[in-house]
């Protein structure tokens, strides 16, 4: 939704002629709400939708991962700068996955920084080539 005063992003489950909110998000800084893929399973079903919580003052995303099969989202509370998910790493039940540094080089270091579950903003640079991030359950 948008007006010429502010927007509002809003992820909706909608199931048995019901709809839940999984996530709003008030946008007056281009902040946004971005779907980035369906990840298929072995019978060509969709069975993860996996979304991009663009966070405009720190240039950043958070990623959220909803599980058609369960019908349950997870959520990195942090915001990272410079990354993106490396979906065969998702693992829903130790609540973590791998993010790969776009921005890394060939001196850079192969180290695995980790992060816990407070919400922080995370620049890789070019340090780190890998960030293990928890996931939050939202719904």
């Amino acid at each position: 939704m948008e007006n010429d005063t502010c927007c509002m992003n809003r992820l909706i489950l909608s199931h048995n002629g019901q709809n839940n909110v999984l996530l709003e998000l008030h946008c007056e800084d281009g902040s946004s709400i971005d779907f980035v893929k369906n990840i298929r399973g072995k019978k060509r079903q969709e069975k993860i939708g996996v979304y991009a919580i663009y966070n405009a003052a720190a240039d950043g995303n958070s990623f959220l991962f909803f599980n058609y099969l369960t019908q349950r989202a997870y959520i990195t509370p942090a915001c990272f700068s410079d990354c993106v998910p490396e979906y065969t790493s998702l693992d829903f039940k130790k609540r973590n996955i791998i993010l790969r540094n776009t921005n890394s080089f060939t001196g850079s270091l192969n180290d695995t920084l980790k992060i816990g579950e407070k919400p922080e903003y995370v620049v890789c640079g070019k340090k780190f080539q890998f960030v293990k991030a928890i996931m939050k359950i939202i719904y």
